[in-house]
């Protein structure tokens, strides 16, 4: 093979390994190509200019099929063309792989029929790594506005069949600069079940940050199945992420920094969104559906430009959003079309308690209420303030005060020893209806804590009781991984 260096590596059970070593100028396809189960292509430091396609991989759980990039690697687009829905990394149909250190960038159309994305996930799969990638500047320069499909992904998974994508993680992935019209940095959308997106930060695009979709037409035949479901997304920083100069939205701000629009049974625990027009949206897009069985624990949600939380549909003739779980997060300043926590149309038997809401104005201005079609929401003790209480009637039982953040201004939402947050809590039932086994590596005995089981420091969620927010006050370490 020309186009690339090998040696043979002991591995264990007296099996045998080859690393495909690919320096400048030579080809990472011909090595994938060669590559099977337990083998590893090493790309050297340089740039390259193609296009890898994994298809119809598969390594094994002991023996998986590693890409790997040394420090220094730029995969590059300027000089190439996405095909459809192409990646400049893509993989397709195959199991046990992981895509490990590339630098991504410069993959740009302006033709509306194709769609540059930076790593792309489709098809049929399992046990799929995408760990510590560089995704930037993937870009669709066309300026059509909302009646055309012009769109760009800097990480995005499609299950696309009725097979689909189980078991993948996404971790510690910087995805920014990326100019998306339509489209979202960070996509999970269709049959895709079992997910892990942990500690990446995606920033800085001109559309939404993370997005979890289910219902659109990725999955021909899949039913309930078509769409992302049975997900941890903890660890991550959405900052930035807005709309205001998107062409496609035609400068309104409505990107999220993360958002679910039809997805179900997911986890938000420990993750910062700000910056973003909006902080988390719970919703769908798609009238007669649902985003559903959603937890949102222990996030710093702070000077989102519009709104911190909305749920329900954003036209009452569109879905709805059931039981979501709102419990210790902290918000600050977010204010604009929307304030710190927004219900549109159809919020449905959500549970709010243990929240910090701190507002730009007076503090019962820090809900608003904008829709109709609500039944069975239920509020619990939340701290609530603003520049006055004056007429203050919040839902639920309310603490009326200043929070005492160490340093919000900066976006330090911890508690000071002082705050009334501490020890004015109450602990929420666990959920034991979500039956995937993900959830067992995350919570004992697979019962969903939905104050979480540690704070967004990584301390004990509980030191005594429970405190309001984000931060429980204290230093006792998690009993968590």
């Amino acid at each position: 093979m020309a186009a690339a260096v090998w040696m043979a590596l002991s591995m264990p059970a007296a099996s045998w390994a080859t690393t495909f070593t690919v320096a400048p100028g030579q080809s990472i396809q011909a090595a994938v190509d060669k590559a099977g189960a337990g083998d590893v292509v090493r790309v050297l430091a340089g740039e390259y200019r193609e296009k890898v396609l994994i298809s119809g991989k598969s390594g094994t759980a002991s023996a998986p099929i590693t890409v790997k990039a040394d420090t220094g690697v730029l995969v590059s687009g300027i000089t190439l063309q996405p095909d459809g829905r192409e990646g400049l990394i893509t993989i397709r149909n195959s199991k046990y792989v992981r895509v490990e250190g590339f630098e991504l960038a410069a993959f740009t159309s302006g033709n509306v029929n194709n769609t540059p994305v930076g790593i792309l996930v489709e098809g049929s799969g399992a046990n799929l790594d995408i760990v510590n990638n560089k995704i930037h500047d993937i870009q669709h320069t066309n300026t059509c506005t909302d009646e055309c499909s012009a769109g760009a992904h800097g990480l995005a998974v499609f299950g696309t069949n009725t097979t689909g994508i189980t078991d993948i993680l996404i971790q510690g992935n910087e995805v920014y600069k990326n100019v998306l019209q339509s489209s979202e940095a960070l996509v999970i959308n269709g049959n895709v079940d079992r997910f892990e997106v942990l500690n990446n930060y995606v920033h800085d695009n001109n559309n939404i940050g993370f997005d979890f979709i289910g219902y659109e037409s990725e999955c021909s035949g899949c039913g309930e199945k078509n769409r992302a479901r049975n997900g941890i997304v903890r660890g991550n920083r959405a900052v930035n992420n807005s709309s205001g100069k998107n062409t496609w939205y035609r400068g309104e701000r409505s990107a999220a920094g993360f958002y679910v629009d039809g997805g179900r049974y997911i986890v938000f625990d420990r993750n910062i969104s700000s910056g973003n027009d909006l902080g988390f949206e719970f919703a769908s897009e798609h009238a007669g559906k649902a985003t559903e069985d959603i937890v949102m624990s222990n996030n710093f949600v702070f000077k989102n430009t519009e709104v911190g939380l909305t749920m329900g549909g954003y036209e009452s003739g569109l879905g709805s959003a059931k039981r979501i779980h709102v419990h210790n997060n902290s918000f600050y300043k977010n204010k604009g079309w929307g304030t710190e926590i927004v219900f549109q149309h159809k919020v449905i038997d959500a549970r709010l308690t243990n929240n910090i809401f701190f507002g730009t104005g007076a503090a019962t201005a820090n809900f608003a209420d904008l829709g109709s079609g609500h039944s069975g929401n239920v509020w619990g003790t939340n701290l609530w303030w603003g520049t006055s209480t004056a007429g203050s009637m919040m839902p639920g039982l309310s603490v009326l005060a200043d929070p005492r953040y160490v340093a919000p201004e900066s976006g330090n939402l911890n508690l000071q020893a002082t705050s009334p947050a501490i020890n004015v809590g109450a602990t929420s039932v666990a959920l034991t209806g979500w039956s995937s086994p993900l959830w067992s590596r995350y919570y004992p005995g697979g019962a969903i804590a939905v104050n979480g089981v540690a704070d967004i420091n990584g301390q004990a969620r509980i030191e005594g009781i429970i405190d309001l927010g984000a931060d429980e006050y204290g230093s006792a370490p998690a009993g968590t991984r």
